[in-house]
């Protein structure tokens, strides 16, 4: 049963009502829509007190809130000073700290009905805790911490039955029972003990309990049933999910006659007897999942089960069914998945089954389906077979089945598809993907013309002959990883006017012929890539309009000609191929173009001519010794080029002015000045390494704007100049490393301000001011300066200075290449320190006046919160004995004033009683 949280309980009960007014303890919460005075809330914080009673000429209904108290023994002394008692229906308490509830606690509000004790870590109920509330139907415990309970806990009266229907013992810490514990409790129909440490259930705990209807006992340690379910005739839901049961018999369950859902998962059980549900003939739920059931399904089992609708025997250890097992029920959902069914199926295996929907017989060890095993499970729409044997499917195994739409048959061993002639006419998905497939020959699909999903991948298919796929309305193919070799011809792939997708990669395909992609009119991605392809001829390609993405990378193209415009191509990957000049295209659309990994020499064609949406532009790794040409400088709208692992030596960049990532590392440029990089507002990456820069002017950069991060590296600068760095305003990481570097002068980044990384490493600087770099550039928090000639000793005093001085601010000195078999700090490779002796003296950083005094300084500061913290813990602890002393004080003479009113009968208390 669902336990709400604390703040709950209140908010749904005051969810229509609204607050008029209140005591110095109590508040009275009238309905919103009607101010009935005879049915509101009276809610009481800390202890219980008196209320403002309106006057009630009708039946009462009061609903008495107890929240926030701290008493830990709960008594009728609590509640002396309340004036509402016999109007009360329902009491709701929360968040208390009722440690232990004692004798006839509530003993004043005898007409209570409804009872919501949850969440008052409660531990302790004694004997006759309830007395008095002879009226009550609904007990709530639930979320406590109670974990033994005694004989009387429940009873509200010395001899007679308790009128209580329903009673909440979940989420507590209970681990056994006294066995007459529900002895009185005989109108029981509702009981929740899910969420405990139950071990053992007495033989007669429940009985007395024959009226009880549903008993929730999941969650807990229960080995075996102790035939303590023997007297439950009127029991209709059971469950024993979650325990650490191992056997079901059928002495122990059978006598529940009256069982209409049982639910016994997630335990350990490996025996279950055959006649365990041989009387429950209203069954129509079992749920026996993930336990480790090892019997064979016999063919009694279920056979007086007529109603039974759900049977499920997931993840257990099945081996066998016998013949018509089923034939008796009615069942409409019947799961074996991941059992170890062995061997062969037939028809009498799953004979009944006439309405099942879904069948998983998945994760099995089935080798063979028979003739007819299906034909009979007319309502049948989802089959799953996989993750068997099966090697072997008779030809009539599945019979008509006009309902069936999914058929899974996928890890198993099956070579051929004979078993798909003249049946399943109807599918529209079926999976075959890792089996033993080598040839899909013509007609293999032709009575699946239906199939909107087909996966033939992980197979071994070498052929695929013409006009054999089912193309009329299929959307999705997969044929990734099988063997096909060869030629794509026409009329194998194509036509196919639903097809969205077609990912024909890492095959060895070595030629596509005239015809073969035509008319896949909504065709949106193909991919061709990790082939062997040497030859696409030109007429391809038509009537496919609708393709977004083109794939064919990873070839062995040296042409590449297409007569079709592809008027919606958006991406065209062509890299990783043996190109040696552009490709004849005329797509106007295309946005991304990769072109890299090939041998092209030349970009002086056409081909960019009609590409004037590119944005995206790769190039990389190719022999180009120039960029800019008539074609080449109308890109204009390029937003990303890549030219890195060329030859060029020289580049004009005036007219790519939407630029905003550029690289063309690994090149032969050797000069860079203020005119290289004007007007590149919206430049936001650059990578200029691994040219023959050996030299940066001040002002190189002073028009760039925006640039974030910059990529110097593997040149040959030898300094770097006042004014060099200017326009680096916005940059966050650069990298300067494996350059000629003797002399670094910090102070040049003063104009990087936004600087959070900087790369320094394989440089030859000898000394190196962090303090100072830190205090120029304050955003750093990653400095790499591995394989410098500076000295270790440096490095070991720079960090301790730094984890010492900036300690809410964190830096981390690293190196690009970690070396630890040579000198290094944490990896970071440094100068030997017999070269640097004399430098290092000189260096040598002292600690000065100002790192003392910081130092005195914290100690006094942590000194001084601890004196704090301690002064604050003592008054708390004083605030709470003074006022639990005060509570109970306060207590002790409102149970006398209660005593007096009952001994006297005070005027006020006769008028409650008149509203009765």
């Amino acid at each position: 049963m669902y336990a709400p949280k604390p703040g709950e309980v209140l908010a749904v009960l005051t969810s229509t009502f609204v607050n008029v007014t209140s005591t110095n303890q109590c508040s009275i919460i009238y309905q919103t829509n009607e101010r009935s005075p005879c049915e509101y809330l009276v809610v009481c914080e800390i202890y219980g007190g008196s209320a403002q009673n309106p006057t009630c000429n009708f039946e009462p209904n009061v609903t008495f809130v107890v929240k926030d108290s701290i008493a830990e023994n709960l008594s009728a002394a609590f509640f002396g000073s309340t004036n509402f008692d016999s109007r009360v229906r329902k009491i709701v308490a929360y968040n208390n700290s009722w440690s232990t509830i004692a004798e006839g606690s509530f003993r004043y509000y005898s007409k209570t009905k409804v009872m919501d004790l949850s969440r008052n870590n409660i531990r302790n109920l004694k004997s006759m805790a309830f007395k008095n509330l002879l009226l009550l139907e609904k007990l709530n415990l639930s979320t406590n911490h109670i974990q033994e309970l005694n004989s009387g806990s429940f009873l509200t009266s010395d001899a007679k039955e308790s009128e209580v229907r329903e009673l909440d013992l979940s989420h507590n810490n209970i681990d056994n029972f006294p066995p007459d514990l529900f002895n009185l409790l005989s109108n029981l129909e509702i009981l929740y003990l899910q969420y405990n440490q139950i071990t053992l259930l007495p033989q007669d705990l429940f009985k007395n309990l024959k009226n009880l209807t549903s008993l929730y006992l999941q969650y807990n340690n229960l080995t075996n049933l102790n035939s303590s379910l023997i007297y439950l005739s009127s029991l209709n839901y059971l469950d024993l999910s979650y325990n650490k049961l191992t056997k079901i018999s059928g002495f122990e369950l059978n006598r529940v006659t009256s069982l209409i859902y049982v639910n016994i998962s997630n335990n350990l059980i490996e025996t279950l007897e055959s006649n365990c549900f041989n009387q429950a003939f209203n069954l129509e739920v079992v749920d026996l999942k993930n336990n480790k059931i090892n019997s064979i399904i016999e063919n009694v089992m279920f056979i007086n089960n007529v109603k039974l609708r759900y049977l499920d025997f997931q993840q257990n250890c099945i081996t066998k069914i016998q013949a018509d097992a089923f034939k008796h029920n009615v069942l409409e959902y019947f799961s074996l998945e991941k059992n170890n069914i062995t061997g062969e199926i037939t028809k009498t295996t799953f004979s009944g089954l006439q309405n099942i929907k879904d069948l998983t017989v998945s994760d099995q060890s089935i080798t063979i389906i028979r003739d007819g095993t299906f034909s009979d499970m007319k309502a049948l729409r989802f089959l799953n077979l996989s993750n068997n044997f099966v090697s072997t499917i008779e030809n009539a195994s599945f019979g008509i089945l006009n309902n069936l739409n999914i058929l899974a048959l996928s890890y198993n061993k099956i070579d051929n598809l004979n078993f798909l002639k003249d049946s399943l006419t109807n599918l529209t998905e079926l999976y075959l993907n890792d089996n033993l497939l080598s040839i899909i020959f013509t007609n293999a699909f032709n009575n699946q013309t239906q199939l909107k999903k087909l996966d033939i991948s992980m197979n071994k298919i070498k052929v695929i002959e013409q006009n054999s796929l089912p193309l009329l309305n299929l959307q999705f193919i997969n044929l990734t990883k099988n063997y096909i070799t060869g030629v794509i011809k026409s009329n194998t792939l194509s036509p196919a006017q639903y097809l969205r997708y077609l990912d024909l990669s890492n095959l060895n395909i070595s030629k596509i012929e005239e015809m073969a992609f035509v008319k896949l009119p909504v065709l949106v991605r193909l991919n061709l890539s990790n082939n062997v392809i040497n030859e696409i001829a030109p007429k391809n390609f038509m009537d496919t309009n609708n393709m977004y993405s083109l794939d064919i990378s990873h070839n062995r193209l040296k042409h590449f000609e297409v007569n079709s415009t592809l008027q919606n191509l958006k991406a065209l990957y062509l890299n990783n191929n043996d190109m040696d000049s552009l490709p004849k295209l005329n797509m106007s659309s295309v946005i991304y173009l990769d072109l890299s990994f090939n041998k092209i020499d030349n970009i002086t064609g056409e081909l960019f001519e009609h590409m004037r949406s590119l944005r995206a532009l790769h190039i990389s790794h190719n022999k180009l010794k120039s960029f800019n040409n008539n074609f080449t400088n109308t890109l204009s709208d390029l937003t990303d080029l890549s030219l890195s692992d060329n030859e060029i030596s020289n580049i004009n960049l005036s007219f790519f002015k939407e630029l905003i990532n550029l690289d063309i590392s690994k090149n032969a440029i050797n000069v860079i000045d203020s005119s290289f990089l004007h007007d590149l507002d919206f430049l936001q990456y650059l990578d200029i390494s691994s040219n023959n820069i050996t030299k940066l002017l001040p002002g190189t950069f002073q028009s760039i704007k925006i640039l974030k991060f910059l990529n110097m590296s593997s040149n040959s600068l030898s300094n770097l100049r006042y004014g060099s760095l200017k326009g680096l305003h916005r940059t966050e990481v650069l990298d300067i490393s494996k350059n000629n570097i003797r002399e670094l002068d910090v102070d040049i980044f003063h104009e990087c301000s936004e600087l959070k990384k900087i790369i320094l490493d394989f440089n030859k600087i000898k000394v190196l001011d962090i303090d100072r770099l830190l205090s120029v550039a304050p955003k750093l928090s990653s400095i790499s300066i591995g394989g410098n000639p500076v000295s270790c000793k440096e490095i070991v005093r720079n960090i301790g200075k730094i984890n010492l001085t900036l300690a809410f601010h964190a830096v981390e000195i690293t190196s690009i290449d970690k070396i630890f078999h040579e000198d290094n700090v944490y990896g970071i490779k440094c100068g030997d320190n017999n070269n640097f002796t004399n430098e290092d003296n000189e260096g040598e950083p002292v600690i000065n006046k100002t790192s003392a005094e910081n130092s005195t300084l914290s100690i006094v500061i942590i000194f001084f919160l601890v004196i704090i913290l301690i002064i604050v813990t003592l008054s708390i602890a004083y605030f709470y004995f003074r006022h639990n002393f005060s509570s109970q004080l306060f207590t002790e003479s409102r149970l006398q004033m209660r005593r007096s009113l009952e001994l006297n009968g005070s005027d006020f208390q006769s008028d409650l009683i008149s509203c009765n």
